[in-house]
């Protein structure tokens, strides 16, 4: 008895050509010779990874740094971001808003840890420095810039020690006791009088400036015209 045996395979056509194909293209990747780096590009590769690489643990670190505290180890990263916000800063009024903003923002964070022993001094000393900062500004400001500009720093200078005042007093009762010297140093700061309140103060007591029922004995200015009728001198006798 014969063995049957099978019918011997042969390729499709179809399949033939496509294959082919498919070779013809892996061909064309796979032997063509890798471009070498030169010395920029050998250099720029791993910069541009490390780049990256630091990118991400910045950003990373950043957020952590967000809702970090006086006294916790990527707090220092919160205020070197807080320094290039303010140097970036090139009007004289917006950098002293900021920086009555990072005032408020010190005094956040000693609420949050008013009674705790272990945070609070370092968190009201953060907060005497944040106002102490904020109200040179202020002088500084006043000093050399013009009327207006010294009016709207006052004005600035103003809001925070209200807004400040007002959440120590509500404060107080939980403050640590070791942390009230640096609160007082900033509150004395922030009472202390400033160019404009002194420039302010000095017309009043030269009765300058026009009338108000704070300053009714003040004169009018030179170039400003009264309401005052006028009296018609008395008639010649005949």
């Amino acid at each position: 008895m014969s063995e049957r045996r099978l019918p011997e395979p042969r390729l499709r056509d179809e399949f033939r050509r496509e294959l082919r194909a498919r070779l013809m293209r892996e061909a064309a990747v796979t032997l063509v010779p890798k471009r070498r780096d030169t010395a920029w590009t050998s250099w720029l590769r791993p910069a541009l990874a490390g780049g990256l690489v630091a990118l991400v643990l910045i950003a990373g670190a950043g957020t952590a740094a967000a809702n970090s505290l006086p006294g916790d180890a990527t707090f220092g990263l919160k205020r070197a971001i807080e320094e290039v916000r303010v140097a970036l800063i090139f009007d004289d009024v917006e950098r002293v808003r900021v920086l009555a903003e990072l005032a408020d923002q010190r005094l956040s964070e000693l609420e949050k840890v008013a009674s705790r022993d272990d945070k609070a001094p370092t968190a009201s000393d953060e907060y005497a420095q944040a106002v102490a900062r904020f109200r040179a500004a202020v002088d500084a400001l006043q000093q050399a810039a013009p009327e207006d500009k010294s009016e709207l720093a006052q004005d600035v200078a103003d809001a925070a020690r209200e807004k400040h005042e007002f959440i120590l007093e509500q404060l107080k009762d939980r403050l640590s006791e070791k942390a009230k010297d640096a609160v007082d140093r900033a509150t004395e700061e922030e009472q202390r009088e400033t160019p404009q309140n002194v420039k302010d103060k000095d017309k009043k007591d030269r009765g300058e400036g026009p009338a108000t029922p704070s300053n009714p004995g003040a004169s009018p200015r030179g170039n400003e015209r009264t309401n005052a009728p006028r009296t018609s001198p008395p008639a010649r006798r005949p």
